[in-house]
């Protein structure tokens, strides 16, 4: 990282900044989309993100959650996230009804208490993901990667699987 650092110096450039960008947070709560944005380690608890346009924006060590079950959590219902890296995030409790996290990145995401109804979560990495007591109802988990995956007290029925990498590494069509 360093040295990367000094080459960008050495050319007259300056690395960007690690984290949320201010304007992409606004962007998004103004234009409800920020395709291919920077949100990492960004505050997003409570917002209304139903239906949102957030398709490959890095949100790793982001807080969408709330960490309690209540009314006030966050809603990312029918939102686009396909290619989105939510690695790291928390997401606890969250609303992902209907859902699109195609090739999402979850490796170590806390979606804890999480519904996932009818979410296409097709080619996501939830490696290492905490998924305890989610709901997976009509869920895609076509060549999904969930090895290492806590699915302790999630209620999952009607899933799709098809090439998927279970929690203890072995594979379910």
């Amino acid at each position: 990282m360093l040295k990367q650092g000094l080459i960008l110096l050495g050319l007259g450039l300056t690395a960007m900044p690690v984290g949320a960008q201010p304007e992409a947070v606004q962007r998004l709560k103004n234009t409800r989309e920020c395709v291919n944005c920077n949100l990492s380690g960004a505050d997003l608890r409570g917002l209304n993100l139903i239906g949102v346009n957030l398709s490959g924006a890095n949100l790793s060590g982001a807080k969408l959650g709330t960490g309690e079950m209540d009314l006030n959590r966050t809603a990312l219902s029918r939102a686009n996230l396909s290619g989105a890296n939510l690695s790291g995030a928390d997401l606890s409790n969250a609303s992902l009804y209907g859902t699109n996290l195609t090739n999402a990145n979850l490796t170590g995401a806390n979606l804890a208490g999480v519904s996932l109804v009818g979410a296409n979560l097709t080619g996501a990495n939830a490696q290492g993901a905490n998924l305890t007591g989610a709901v997976l109802v009509n869920t895609n988990l076509t060549n999904a990667d969930l090895t290492g995956a806590s699915l302790n007290q999630a209620f999952i029925a009607e899933v799709i699987y098809k090439s998927t990498r279970l929690p203890d590494g072995s594979l379910r069509n």
